[in-house]
């Protein structure tokens, strides 16, 4: 999930924002994806999704401490990127185990988004800039 999150930060000349494929972090990791054949240390797809419902955690708590940092652009780009990501999982057909209930985490997070800490900071954010429109 490190792998994963440095890469959104921009790290080892990735965009920031952006996503390493489940191939691209065994690359990094210099570790084989989805070994079927032999009985080897590998990534598997599920372990791969399981780190993106973990990067989404930590996300939320980097959108708050941004805005204390004077960030405002980042929890906006968070939250779209969490969007981004419920959606990829809103096509899968997840069984009823872990992976489920952390993907059901996410859908609460981008459905009711006054319950979040992503949520909430957006709600701040319109909320300080109607204030900075009115004078206040």
């Amino acid at each position: 999930m490190a792998v994963i999150f440095s890469a959104w930060l921009g790290a080892g000349g990735n965009p920031q924002g952006g996503l390493l494929t489940i191939d691209e972090v065994g690359s990094v990791l210099n570790v084989p994806v989805n070994v079927k054949d032999r009985d080897v240390f590998h990534i598997t797809t599920e372990e791969y999704l399981l780190a993106l419902t973990d990067l989404i955690e930590e996300l939320a708590r980097l959108a708050v401490n941004s805005v204390t940092l004077g960030d405002y652009q980042r929890p906006l780009q968070i939250s779209k990127f969490v969007k981004d990501i419920h959606a990829g999982f809103q096509i899968l057909n997840l069984k009823n185990d872990i992976l489920r209930r952390k993907s059901d985490a996410i859908k609460y997070s981008v459905c009711i988004p006054h319950t979040t800490q992503i949520g909430l900071v957006k709600v701040d954010l319109s909320l300080g800039q109607k204030d900075r429109r009115c004078g206040v």
